[in-house]
């Protein structure tokens, strides 16, 4: 790796650390940071091509990649795609902090706005996931039946199985319930009116993914699951991490909401929209796929883990959802 970086970067390479998922490389001209993905060349491009339309937009809270001696926006390495950039001094963001939440909930407004008017090369279709909720969620409730087949086709069940079993039917009976909403709502002409835009999301909206730097600067990293698909999305997703866990109150929601509308505004139907993402059983459906399909190599405490800390979770969390269907449903 240092002698192919030395060599197209034209760069002399000092010390090289893996931290996490990434390298953190010191060279003489300072510190650089390399970033190699798993993906195919077709989705790297894409990645690739959704960082470069928010460099060149003016986005502010990406950090720009280096192009090659040979004028490359990446290179090859070990069967992987790779890109190199400067290394930003930053930790995590806080969502506990409301300050931090608030930084980051804006940074996300600002990226969903430049990411408008995206155009693929070469005309691929990339991950194209406008409308498509109510097929994702549908495949997602068959495949919840087929984790219950595979429990009571066992002989002996485990302890992760009996817990599984014991809170599928008000589990399963949610994202039955969600598919319905979203075909009863106004989902698919919402969708059609967002895919104009041609915005993307960038699809893993974790405190991880969101840095802040000693001078309160905001990056968004990590564009690896980045996908075509309506900023409804995004928004969704990053109130679900802050209310899952014990920590579902509307006015953290309202909170959330109101930061983000501060510049892209949400009409009543849109906030339908979320409410009905968030009422699928995501946490339920992935963890039982990571047990039964995936077999994810984890000690079974790690399981268990998940699965309880999930369904002791799931009493609030349908609690509050049943309230704020209501209150949708009066406006």
């Amino acid at each position: 790796m240092k002698e192919l970086l030395e060599e197209k970067y034209n760069i002399q390479i000092l010390e090289i650390e893996k931290i996490k998922n990434v390298y953190k490389i010191k060279t003489t001209s300072g510190l650089k940071c390399f970033k190699s993905s798993k993906y195919d060349l077709g989705q790297f491009t894409f990645i690739m091509s959704a960082i470069k339309h928010l460099m060149d937009k003016g986005f502010e809270s990406v950090i720009p990649y280096e192009n090659t001696v040979d004028g490359e926006g990446y290179i090859a390495y070990n069967d992987r795609y790779g890109f190199l950039s400067d290394w930003v001094d930053a930790r995590e963001a806080n969502f506990k902090n409301p300050i931090e939440l608030k930084m980051c909930v804006e940074t996300l407004s600002k990226m969903h706005l430049y990411s408008r008017e995206f155009e693929l090369e070469n005309g691929e279709k990339g991950r194209d996931y406008y409308g498509k909720w109510v097929k994702k969620f549908k495949k997602r409730c068959d495949e919840l039946l087929y984790f219950k087949a595979i429990i009571k086709d066992k002989d002996v069940q485990s302890e992760f199985d009996s817990i599984y079993l014991k809170y599928f039917d008000s589990h399963y009976k949610q994202g039955i319930s969600s598919v319905r909403d979203l075909e009863e709502s106004e989902y698919f002409r919402i969708m059609e009116d967002h895919r104009k835009t041609m915005g993307f999301c960038h699809h893993d909206t974790a405190n991880h993914n969101f840095l802040i730097s000693p001078d309160f600067n905001v990056y968004m990293i990590d564009f690896d699951y980045c996908i075509l698909d309506s900023h409804l999305h995004d928004l969704a997703s990053i109130i679900i991490r802050n209310l899952r866990y014990g920590n579902w109150d509307m006015e953290l929601m309202e909170y959330i909401i109101d930061i983000y509308s501060n510049r892209i505004t949400l009409t009543e139907e849109e906030k339908y929209l979320i409410y009905c993402f968030m009422e699928f059983p995501q946490d339920f459906w992935q963890v039982g796929l990571q047990y039964y399909v995936e077999k994810q190599p984890w000690e079974e405490s790690i399981f268990l883990k998940r699965l309880k800390k999930t369904v002791e979770d799931s009493r609030e969390r349908m609690e509050f959802l049943k309230g704020l269907k209501t209150s949708l449903m009066e406006v």
